[in-house]
């Protein structure tokens, strides 16, 4: 995906509640899609007047996240500024990414069930369909912490992900991020998505053909666009809406 910027879709006008409320259903949408793992698991947006970042409360899934009221503005030494709740002890992987790279505003940290079987090879996606090409490249981070607890252990974090917007935990999970919280959603829902495939598709006892470097590139070049992230970041928006009204949780999040 580097060389193929994604630009954020949110409105410029949107307050910073509304940007959060946004980031909670993000969090529903994350566990509706094969990101939820009890508690664990947790979602950041750049704070806009530069304090640090608000970081979903601990002690909570990510489908139970409803609103602005569900994060805690944490500085970039880990200190909690505002809000009610507890900090996630990974603080310093939102941190560190987000001081290494001033094109993110959005960082997620899940342990999603194929992406994580994934990590434990260390192995590239096998573009056995186009869910691979969203990806130019997929780094594996092999650490000896069963949390990422400090700054250098971030920082390291920080280093193997580089440029790119998704990177496999060796044996832990998946760090992801975007410029927006639609191009972070999409990030970790097309892995998801490419990781199952690549479990599956590995299961065929015959060879599978696959496509050149160059056809790949140009594969990705039309398949991760703005327009394709916005679209894909709406529909799952009404997806969510559809499975919550299903279920009787309208209310909830009224």
């Amino acid at each position: 995906m580097p060389g193929t910027p994604v630009l954020p879709i949110e409105a410029p006008t949107m307050s910073l509640e509304e940007q959060l409320d946004q980031l909670a259903m993000a969090c529903r949408v994350l566990e509706m899609e094969g990101h939820g793992d009890m508690t664990l698991g947790h979602l950041s947006l750049r704070d806009p007047q530069g304090r640090g970042f608000w970081l979903k409360r601990n002690a909570r899934g990510l489908g139970e996240i409803l609103s602005a009221a569900d994060f805690v503005l944490v500085g970039h030494d880990g200190a909690k500024l505002e809000g009610e709740g507890g900090r996630h002890s990974e603080w310093p992987i939102h941190a560190e990414i987000l001081k290494a790279r001033p094109d993110v505003n959005v960082v997620a940290h899940t342990h999603p069930f194929h992406a994580s079987i994934l990590s434990s090879f260390g192995t590239s996606l096998a573009p056995f369909t186009l869910d691979a090409d969203y990806f130019d490249e997929l780094p594996c981070h092999r650490d000896e912490a069963a949390l990422l607890k400090t700054e250098e252990e971030g920082a390291a974090l920080a280093r193997t992900l580089g440029p790119h917007f998704a990177v496999l935990m060796a044996n832990h999970g998946v760090t992801f991020c975007g410029t927006s919280i639609a191009h972070a959603v999409c990030v970790g829902v097309f892995l998801e998505r490419a990781a199952r495939i690549h479990v599956l598709g590995s299961q065929m006892r015959t060879e599978a053909s696959f496509p050149m470097p160059p056809v790949r590139q140009r594969r990705r070049e039309q398949i991760m666009t703005p327009v394709h992230v916005e679209h894909s970041w709406n529909y799952f928006v009404r997806k969510l809406a559809w499975q919550e009204k299903a279920r009787g949780d309208a209310a909830l999040f009224a």
